[in-house]
């Protein structure tokens, strides 16, 4: 997982025309999950019916996300709220926001973790 600025990249999936959009697709799910482990399908299915049949690759994005991010905020012992009605919704309709929302959470679960380290590193 990468931390990404989700402004920059919907401004270069607008000016590619949804090609960036793509890459970020499959650079933001392929590592969860490979982390998670908890996917329903493969992410490589998700992108090709993304591609084909638009919103169910969304809506099978977005569970298999929400999916795998628990798992990881699990196993390192950090509560966290299920949204996978909300990534299932925006999945379907605006499959570009449903990204955004999943960086957001890695970039958050990036952010704790190196603040964390940080933490311990001074402790001892």
């Amino acid at each position: 997982m990468k931390q990404r600025s989700i402004v920059t990249a919907i401004i270069f999936s607008i000016i590619t025309c949804g090609i960036y959009f793509l890459y970020w697709f499959w650079v933001t799910l392929s590592p969860l999950e490979q982390e998670g482990k908890r996917s329903i399908v493969p992410t490589f299915v998700s992108f090709i019916l993304l591609l084909f049949v638009s919103p169910v690759g969304g809506a099978l994005g977005g569970y298999d996300a929400d999916n795998n991010l628990s798992a990881i905020y699990a196993a390192r012992g950090i509560p966290r709220n299920s949204n996978q009605i909300v990534y299932i919704i925006v999945g379907i309709l605006l499959p570009i926001v449903m990204i955004a929302l999943v960086q957001n959470e890695i970039n958050g679960l990036l952010r704790n973790s190196a603040s964390s380290a940080n933490q311990n590193n001074t402790a001892l």
